[in-house]
C-alpha cells in the first residue's frame, strides 16, 4: 500500500502558455505509443534477421509490450491518484525512454524482450496520467478542442508510423526506429517541466496486489504457453502445465476479485449484458487488429518479398480508411444503432481479412490492398462507437473501472491474437501460412459479429437500451 504525500503546489500560468505547453508535452506521449505500436510490425522481419531470432522470440518481442501494457494499466491508474499524474508522467516517459534507448543498444534478443516489457509496463504509466492531466490541466472551456488536438495527433502518426519504420529499416537500420523515442520522450519531460501543471493527488485507501499478481501471472503463463507452443507442442508437458497454471491462477484472481471491494479489475462489471458484449468484440477487435498490422507487416515483407519501405507504405490501404472511417461513423453511430453499426462493421472486418487471405495466397499485393481497405473500415467503423457505449453503459463513478477493464480486455486481445496466429503459422512464412492466420481471425470477427448480434439490443428497442442518448432508428 502507499501512502499518499502532500500535494504539489505548482500552478499554470494564467494566459494560457502554460496550457499550450501542457497540451504540447502531452501530445508527445501520443507520439510515443503511436509511433511505437506503428513501426514495430514493419521493423520486425529486420530485427529477426539481424538478431538471428526463431518465430517465438519474434512473437515476444511485440507479445510483452502488449501483455505489460494490458496488465500495469488498471495499477498505472491507481498510482497516478496517488503519486500524482505529474509524477507519475516524468517516471513512466523515464521507463520509455531508457526502454527505448536499451532496445536500440540491444546486444541480444533477450535484452530486447527485457526492453519490450519495461516499455509496456512505462506506457501504462503514461497513459492514465497523461488524460489525468489533460483533464485536470486544460480549462473546461477548452478541454474539448484540447482533446481533438491530441486524438489528431494520434491519428497522425498512426498514418506515418509504417513509412517511418520502413525508412528506417531499409535505409539506416531498425534501431533507429527506437531511438527517434529518445528525442520526443525528452521533449515532453522538458515541456512538462515548463509547464508545471498541479500535482493533484487523491489518497488511495486500498491496494489490490494479490489480484494484481494473480491477473499477472495468469495471463503470464496462457501468453506464455500459446507463444512457445510452436516449440513445445500441444502434447508437451510444459503446455500442459503452464495452461494449468495460468487457468488456476486467473480462476483464484475471480474468486478474489468477488469479495474484494476494490479489485484491480472490477469482473462485476461484466454482469450487465451490453458491457460485457461490447467488451469481448473490443477483444476480438484487439486480436484482429494486432493480426491484420503486425503480421500483415511481417507477411508483406516474407510472403509478398517487399523491402520494409514497400511494406509500410503498403499499410496505408489499412491505416487511412480505419482513419475516415472512425472519423465518419464515430459521430453518427446513433443515427444507426450500435447493433447495426457493430454487426455490420464486424462482418465488414471479416471480409477483409478473408480477401487479404485470398492475396497472401495467391501472392498478390492488389488483393491484399483491396483486402486491407475493407478491414480498415471496419476496424473504424467499430472502434469508436464501442469505446464511447461501453462507458455509457455503467454509471459516471464507475467510468474509470469501464475504462480500465475494456482497454486491458483490447490489448489482451492483441496478445492473443498474436499468440494463435504464432500457434497456427509456426515457423513458417509463406503466404499459405499467412492466409491460414488471416482467415482465422476472420472466423474471429464473424463470431464477434454474431455475439454481437445476440447480446446487443435491437434498432427501435431505445426503452430496452443501457446506453443514456443511444436512439435506435430505423434506416
Amino acid at each position: 500500500m502507499f501512502a499518499p504525500r502532500p500535494t504539489d503546489t505548482h500552478s499554470m500560468s494564467g494566459d494560457g502558455t502554460g496550457e499550450r505547453l501542457l497540451l504540447t508535452a502531452l501530445t508527445s506521449t501520443m507520439v510515443l505509443l503511436v509511433l511505437d505500436s506503428s513501426i514495430v510490425g514493419v521493423m520486425l522481419p529486420s530485427i529477426e534477421r539481424d538478431m538471428h531470432m526463431s518465430a517465438t522470440e519474434s512473437s515476444w518481442v511485440v507479445s510483452v509490450y502488449l501483455l505489460t501494457l494490458a496488465v500495469f494499466l488498471p495499477f498505472g491508474g491507481g498510482l497516478a491518484d496517488a503519486w500524482g499524474a505529474v509524477r507519475v508522467f516524468r517516471v513512466g516517459m523515464a521507463g520509455f525512454i531508457a526502454a527505448s534507448a536499451a532496445v536500440a543498444l540491444a546486444p541480444d534478443v533477450e535484452i530486447v524482450i527485457a526492453a519490450r516489457a519495461v516499455a509496456g509496463i512505462s506506457g501504462a504509466l503514461l497513459m492514465p496520467a497523461t488524460l489525468s492531466l489533460l483533464t485536470s490541466g486544460i480549462a473546461k472551456a477548452r478541454r474539448a478542442g484540447a482533446m481533438a488536438v491530441y486524438t489528431g495527433v494520434g491519428q497522425g502518426f498512426a498514418l506515418v508510423g509504417p513509412a517511418v519504420g520502413g525508412l528506417c529499416a531499409q535505409f539506416i537500420g531498425w534501431r533507429w526506429g527506437f531511438l527517434v523515442n529518445v528525442p520526443v520522450g525528452l521533449a515532453g519531460m522538458y515541456l512538462i517541466h515548463l509547464a508545471a501543471p498541479r500535482n493533484l493527488r487523491t489518497p488511495v485507501q486500498t491496494w489490490d496486489v494479490r489480484g494484481m499478481v494473480l491477473l499477472s501471472a495468469g495471463l503470464g503463463m496462457l501468453a506464455t504457453a500459446l507463444i512457445e507452443l510452436p516449440d513445445w507442442g500441444w502434447q508437451s508437458t510444459a503446455f500442459a502445465a503452464t495452461v494449468c497454471a495460468g487457468s488456476i491462477a486467473l480462476a483464484a484472481f475471480v474468486v478474489l476479485a468477488r469479495r474484494t471491494s476494490e479489485p484491480i479489475l472490477d469482473i462485476g462489471l461484466f454482469r450487465r449484458m451490453t458491457f460485457a458484449t461490447n467488451t469481448i468484440v473490443l477483444a476480438a477487435l484487439g486480436f484482429a487488429m494486432t493480426v491484420a498490422s503486425v503480421y500483415g507487416a511481417v507477411a508483406l515483407q516474407n510472403s509478398l518479398h517487399l523491402r520494409p519501405a514497400a511494406a509500410g507504405l503498403s499499410l496505408l490501404p489499412l491505416v487511412i480508411p480505419l482513419l475516415v472511417a472512425t472519423k465518419l461513423i464515430g459521430a453518427r453511430y446513433e443515427r444507426f444503432g450500435l447493433r447495426r453499426v457493430v454487426v455490420g462493421g464486424s462482418v465488414i472486418l471479416a471480409v477483409g481479412l478473408c480477401v487479404a487471405a485470398a492475396g497472401f495466397a495467391a501472392a498478390s499485393l492488389v488483393v491484399v490492398s483491396i483486402g486491407m481497405v475493407c478491414a480498415g473500415t471496419g476496424m473504424g467503423a467499430i472502434l469508436s462507437p464501442l469505446n464511447a457505449a461501453t462507458i455509457a453503459t455503467v454509471p459516471d463513478d464507475r467510468s474509470g473501472q469501464a475504462s480500465g477493464v475494456m482497454t486491458t480486455c483490447r490489448q489482451l486481445g492483441g496478445v492473443l491474437g498474436l499468440g494463435v496466429f504464432a500457434a497456427v503459422v509456426g515457423t513458417a512464412h509463406g503466404g499459405a501460412a499467412t492466409a491460414v492466420g488471416f482467415a482465422l481471425t476472420a472466423g474471429v470477427m464473424v463470431l464477434a459479429a454474431v455475439i454481437a448480434a445476440v447480446g446487443l439490443p435491437r434498432c427501435g428497442s431505445q426503452q430496452h437500451s443501457p446506453i443514456q442518448g443511444v436512439r435506435c432508428q430505423s434506416l
